[in-house]
């Protein structure tokens, strides 16, 4: 048995919120009340001045595995998730070979189970290859577990192409997501198209390579009245189009990644190829336009896009390294941020990282409820740290965040009613 003593618990699903104990008997959640007394072979937790919310469900991470994992596989990227607090992840298909058809969908649900740590789903691939040119077997994929449809880390060029797809996800009950790059605008572009670029003599990545896949993608959702998600949504004028689609009644959805909510272009002044993500870093404009749309509901969730590779990999020239950087254990005090400087509460915070995404897959969000198995985390919403290599969990260190303090750290997450992560 364990008992959760003195948590501040916050579970928008269920409207608690407040001072309260929690016992765990089994797995099981039984009892919530604001004093529970000790008793004989019982293990205390104490979480006074800490937060007790629903574990984050993160949609969008990169777990190389099949085929890439040097860089990260299933377990080390369970073991940074439970660090962040993620107890459910979604894999996406850019692996090699792609998740394309059932065997390797079942691989990445198996493979997961066997670690344990969390709940590791795959989404499958929109095209055969991630080539572009040809749809999967949807319905199949689907039946063997793919959460949802894309082609990440490549967009879908071929727009008609892209409406099939959105017409026959939609027709099945799950959707496609986009990521949204005009592949002829960006043209290898390195950083964001404006003063810095400019300045550093760096290839510009224009903002509107991804407006315009973002307006294209919103439109063909109202005409079809199907559903499109919107991978890591990071301009002004992306955020607007999304505000415009869904008062037109689009059902479209974004996401914007801890790294868009908090970093700037600025960080390639220093020529950091780490600092190389796709879509690109962009200006403090942006940046504050995608956390007041995250705050006020334009923004449907947060997603790490984390995106791990070699050290070698990151340390070539800027035009060929490959873009990417981690987030599964930066997002919680990224996000925390915001609610220090008043975009957000701590209600909102739990809704962008655990319950808003878990609806999006069909999952039924983490509870924090007397009957439920327990799938919770446990923060300190005060307590700085240093990001570094040994703090750093998975198989890969790329990040700009390294040697930098962060405000906010996971103590403890549960998952299938037992702690799967103790700092």
């Amino acid at each position: 048995m364990i008992l959760v003593k003195n948590g501040y618990v916050i579970d928008p699903e269920n409207n608690l919120e407040g001072k309260y104990d929690i016992l765990i008997e089994k797995g099981v959640i039984t009892k919530i009340e604001p004093n529970i007394q000790p008793f004989a072979g019982c293990e205390v937790i104490d979480a006074t001045e800490k937060i007790v919310c629903p574990s984050f469900v993160d949609l969008h991470v990169h777990f190389r595995d099949p085929g890439q994992t040097y860089k990260e596989d299933i377990e080390s990227g369970s073991k940074a998730a439970v660090a962040g607090g993620y107890t459910t992840v979604v894999c996406m298909p850019n692996t090699q070979p792609a998740l394309d058809d059932v065997p390797l969908i079942r691989y990445v649900i198996e493979r997961g189970e066997e670690v344990g740590l969390c709940r590791v789903l795959p989404a499958g691939a929109i095209t055969k290859g991630r080539k572009g040119r040809e749809l999967t077997e949807m319905a199949l994929l689907k039946d063997a577990g793919a959460v949802y449809f894309t082609d990440d880390g490549a967009p879908v060029m071929d727009s008609f192409i892209m409406r099939k797809a959105m017409e026959y996800a939609g027709s099945i009950g799950s959707f496609v997501a986009d990521h949204c790059e005009d592949l002829n605008l960006s043209q290898n572009g390195v950083a964001h198209e404006g003063e810095i670029a400019a300045a550093l003599g760096l290839p510009p990545l224009p903002p509107e390579a991804e407006d315009t896949m973002v307006a294209r993608d919103c439109v063909l959702s109202i005409q079809t009245g199907m559903p499109v998600h919107i991978c890591h949504i990071s301009s002004r004028l992306a955020v607007e189009i999304v505000a415009w689609a869904k008062a037109m009644g689009a059902k479209v959805t974004a996401e914007v990644t801890p790294h868009h909510l908090y970093l700037t272009d600025e960080e390639f002044l220093d020529f950091s190829c780490v600092a190389k993500v796709s879509p690109p870093l962009r200006t403090h404009e942006d940046i504050e336009a995608t956390r007041w749309a995250l705050a006020s509901g334009i923004i449907d969730f947060v997603a790490t896009d984390h995106a791990p590779h070699a050290h070698h990999e990151k340390m070539q020239d800027l035009q060929v390294c490959p873009p990417g950087m981690l987030g599964l254990q930066f997002a919680l005090p990224i996000v925390l941020e915001l609610v220090k400087k008043d975009y957000m509460d701590l209600t909102r915070l739990v809704e962008v990282m655990s319950t808003n995404p878990a609806k999006k897959i069909g999952l039924r969000p983490p509870q924090i409820k007397v009957g439920e198995t327990a799938e919770f985390t446990i923060f300190d919403p005060f307590e700085t740290w240093e990001v570094n290599e040994d703090t750093i969990l998975s198989k890969s260190k790329n990040t700009p965040l390294l040697g930098r303090k962060l405000t906010g750290k996971v103590k403890y997450t549960f998952y299938n009613g037992k702690i799967v992560y103790k700092d």
